[in-house]
Formats: C-alpha cells, sequence, structure tokens
C-alpha cells in the first residue's frame, strides 16, 4: 500500500503542479489589470488544497498506528507486508512458549553439545542478551537470573536487527540469533535442526 501510495501522490503532485501553474498562467494573461496577485493567489490556493498530505502521511501513519497498538499487546511485526498480509488471515496458530499463557515469553530449555552444560550455555546467552531489549533476550535474561546465575559483562555489544546480537563475554566472542544470524557465521543447521 505504501509504494502504491508513493507511486499515486508521485502523478499527482505533477498533475496540481500543472493546474497551479494553469491557473496563474490564465488569471496573468487573460484577467485583464492587476490580475497576476489574482493568478499568484489562485495557485497558490490549488497547491494548498491539493496537497497529497493525505497520500503521503496516512499510509506510514497507519503502519506505525498498527504496529505500536500491537507491540502494547506483544506483537512483532517483522514489516510493513506482514501487517498487510494480517487482514487476510481468519486463523492464527502461536508457538510461542508463555507467550499465550502468561503474556510473555518464557526461556524452556538449551540443548549443548559434547563437551559443554545447558548451565553454561544459558548462562552465556544471558550475558550477552543483557544488551538486547528483544522479549526473547528478556526471557533468557530472566531465566538465568531465577536460577541464581551470576552473569558476565558484554563488551562490544552489537545487535543486528531481526536476526540476533553479537558481543565479547569473558574474552570469549559470541552470536546469538536466528538462523539467518548462523548463516552469516558460516553455521549451518544440523541434526534437529535440519528442515523437514
Amino acid at each position: 500500500m505504501q509504494r502504491l501510495a508513493d507511486v499515486v501522490a508521485g502523478y499527482f503532485v505533477v498533475a496540481m503542479v500543472s493546474v497551479a501553474l494553469a491557473s496563474f498562467f490564465a488569471w496573468g494573461l487573460f484577467g485583464g489589470n492587476q490580475v497576476w496577485v489574482f493568478g499568484l493567489i489562485s495557485a497558490v490556493s490549488v497547491l494548498i488544497i491539493a496537497c497529497p498530505c493525505a497520500l503521503g502521511l496516512a499510509t506510514p501513519m497507519s503502519i506505525m498506528v498498527a504496529t505500536g497498538k500491537a507491540a502494547t499487546q506483544g506483537i512483532l511485526f517483522r514489516d510493513a507486508a506482514a501487517i498487510e498480509s494480517l487482514r487476510r488471515i481468519d486463523t492464527l496458530i502461536v508457538d510461542k512458549t508463555g507467550t499465550l499463557t502468561e503474556g510473555r515469553s518464557a526461556f524452556e530449555c538449551a540443548i549443548a553439545l559434547q563437551g559443554g552444560s545447558e548451565d553454561e550455555i544459558l548462562r552465556l546467552a544471558a550475558s550477552l542478551d543483557q544488551g538486547s531489549e528483544h522479549p526473547l533476550a528478556d526471557a533468557i535474561v530472566r531465566a538465568a537470573r531465577e536460577r541464581g546465575m551470576s552473569l558476565d559483562k558484554v563488551e562490544q555489544f552489537e545487535s543486528a536487527s531481526g536476526i540476533g546480537v553479537h558481543g565479547i563475554v569473558g574474552g570469549r566472542r559470541l552470536a546469538l540469533g536466528n538462523v539467518t544470524l548462523m548463516a552469516l557465521q558460516g553455521i549451518q543447521r544440523m541434526g534437529w535442526f535440519s528442515p523437514p
């Protein structure tokens, strides 16, 4: 909708500037004495009345309001296209631990590779996630604190919007996020992480 509004506004602006210029010159050339002033007033009136503010501002404003309203209910959207797609949905199935039952995300478990431990993975992830404002990061940090873990200070924290976080915890460089971040780090999915 935003792209469509931008295209329409582009044509609309050209048309309205043309009408304003035509009005200016029509008054100026055919109106007699002292009518260039009326021509200018007429041209400015056309531009003010026909200003495409509704086209240029209504769509981004509606997206902002929808995103803000959803965020107050704990719903996050990836992009504006997701909001537009939502209008075609009549059934929504949510698979997030704690989101529906408690109104907030909850940490379920960590699975360690051989030689690692679940507690160590949780402690490192929570240490890194202290700098993040994401609801899932909050759930990980909360779980670590509930288990009495002392979290390390994170250095060089970076948030890659929509995919995860990077940083150094206790001398170890860590990356925590979704499969897109893992692919960027050169980590391939394996075992039960493989797509069906």
